[in-house]
């Protein structure tokens, strides 16, 4: 299977539906399309890019999961929830602009995108999940929108060419292993509010030459 061009009154994909399907290279998915399920183009390792309709408002766990020529996706503005493992191990996908309307990000989102250079975040958002962008050792800047309140575990995790991140003011909680093995880090300024930090927040920053702390943290 090469190609596939879907009927126009189709509005939903369900689980899995082109799972493994390695020779794929381009999929026509129609404009009344509102859903993609779990999985939908797991494997598909010959996929190169794909235009979602603007209808669509979700996409659920692990849908371009292990799509590793995927280079470029366009998001529709429409979009409000990403489920877990988006784009897990995309390891060609360079750059992803994310929709202001998208509130909600699962876990593990660009896990292993190792060629994602820059990733721009909607202003809405306040939460990272685990594992945000374990691996994407090709990064090296972060802005985090101002509405930012909690990072949770590993976000940056062996982000080997991150130099250096910015926490916005409103960030309150820092997981566990946040920048475990970024190993080129060089600053971290962390904001005012913050009042907890998990275990091994620096592991492993080989780089890091000083780090100051606020003085409201309350737990480290």
């Amino acid at each position: 299977l090469t190609s596939v061009s879907l009927p126009d009154g189709l509005t939903q994909l369900g689980n899995g539906v082109f799972y493994e399907c390695s020779s794929l290279t381009s999929v026509s998915l129609p404009d009344g399309l509102t859903q993609l399920g779990n999985g939908v183009f797991v494997g598909c390792s010959s996929l190169t890019s794909v235009a979602l309709p603007d209808g669509l408002t979700q996409l659920g766990n692990s849908v371009f999961n292990r799509c590793s020529s995927l280079t470029s996706v366009s998001l529709p503005d429409g979009l409000t929830q990403l489920g877990d493992y988006v784009f897990y191990n995309c390891s060609s996908l360079t750059s992803v602009a994310l929709p202001e309307g998208l509130t909600q990000l699962g876990n593990s989102v660009f896990y292993g995108c190792s060629s994602l250079t820059s990733v721009s975040l909607p202003d809405g958002l306040t939460q990272l999940g685990d594992q945000m962008f374990c691996e994407c050792s090709s990064l090296t800047s972060m802005a985090l929108p101002d509405g930012l309140t909690q990072l949770g575990d590993a976000v940056f995790i062996d982000c080997s060419s991150l130099t250096s991140v910015a926490l916005p003011d409103g960030v309150t909680q820092l997981g566990s292993n946040v920048f475990y093995k970024c190993s080129s880090l060089t600053s971290v300024a962390l904001p005012d509010g913050l009042t907890q930090m998990g275990d091994w927040v620096f592991a492993e920053c080989s780089s890091l030459t000083s780090v100051s702390l606020p003085d409201g943290l309350t737990q480290l």
